[in-house]
């Protein structure tokens, strides 16, 4: 993941949602604010979920998919459980940093080479 110039590490889960969006990288996204502990950025098409989870309870740093909105959510800090929260990978502290202060700077995602 970059922001600005520098990169940072996200790290994918193993599973249906998360492959579908490593599918579509390099992928360029704007987050907002939302909530107390979340920024979300729209995806253009809902991911292909398969036979991915569909609810988690976020932590700090986890990268995951709202279903019925089809948009990301990082949190920022913890969260209740939540039905339609697909857990898509996990943010290092410094990509977690990076992603709360982009402000409107658009966050570009893409295979590590």
């Amino acid at each position: 993941m970059t922001v600005g110039e520098k990169s940072y590490a996200v790290e994918l889960l193993e599973n249906d949602a998360a492959r579908d969006l490593m599918r579509r990288l390099p992928l360029e996204v704007t987050f907002e604010n939302f909530g107390a502990v979340e920024r979300i950025a729209y995806l253009k098409k809902a991911l292909n979920l398969g036979s991915a989870p569909r609810e988690t309870t976020p932590a700090a740093g986890d990268l995951t998919y709202y279903i019925p909105w089809g948009n990301l959510a990082v949190f920022t800090g913890p969260f209740r459980h939540s039905p339609d929260l697909v857990p898509l990978g996990k943010l290092s502290e410094e990509a977690l940093e990076a992603v709360r202060k982009s402000g409107n700077t658009p966050v570009h995602f893409a295979v590590k080479p």
